[in-house]
């Protein structure tokens, strides 16, 4: 008789841990699900861009065109947008160009300087049509960066200027002589 209560208690405690670790688990979902969804995968916008998340940034922003290549380098962000001259528009290019611009100054903090190439592909080589430079430094991108979506890139002499837009013959050939205008905003004065 003095073997069968410790047994007794010992199996009563061994029960009693198995009860409560099978219950914790649940406790530990109840208290998630009144959070709301787990997910798996969260998505967190990148602040900094690295090499490491290079190809998710540029996933994210979802271009018209395709990247045809990517660096990252000391601050400098390098891209070149393949496009089809053909069949393409010059106008959706730049919107190509606009979404890049916004994520590199406004989400990312770490870039310096954007460089963008926009290429054709014909016969197999790249031909080079234009080059965008913006660097963090453009007082523009404070104030009027917004206006960058409206604007016509390619015909406004202020927008090329701003963003430092190069053309090549290859452009000149496939699209005309580049010329623009210039807008300047007009005031409204009272009488």
């Amino acid at each position: 008789m003095k073997i069968i209560k410790p047994l007794l208690t010992a199996c009563i405690a061994v029960l009693a841990v198995t009860l409560l670790l099978s219950w914790l688990p649940q406790v530990a979902t109840q208290q998630k699900s009144k959070k709301g969804d787990v997910a798996v995968f969260r998505a967190t916008p990148a602040v900094r861009l690295t090499n490491d998340n290079l190809v998710d940034v540029l996933v994210a922003i979802q271009l018209n065109e395709r990247v045809n290549k990517a660096e990252w380098s000391n601050g400098i962000l390098s891209v070149v947008i393949k496009v089809n001259a053909e069949k393409g528009r010059p106008s959706i290019w730049f919107n190509d160009v606009e979404k890049l611009v916004r994520v590199s100054f406004v989400q990312l903090d770490n870039v310096k300087r954007v460089l963008i190439r926009i290429v054709e592909e014909r016969s197999g080589e790249f031909l080079l049509l234009a080059a965008v430079d913006v660097r963090k430094t453009d007082s523009w991108l404070a104030n009027e960066l917004d206006l960058l979506a409206h604007a016509d890139a390619i015909h406004d002499e202020l927008w090329r200027k701003r963003l430092r837009i190069s053309f090549t013959s290859t452009w000149e050939e496939q699209f005309g002589k580049v010329s623009g205008y210039t807008v300047k905003p007009s005031s409204i004065s009272e009488f």
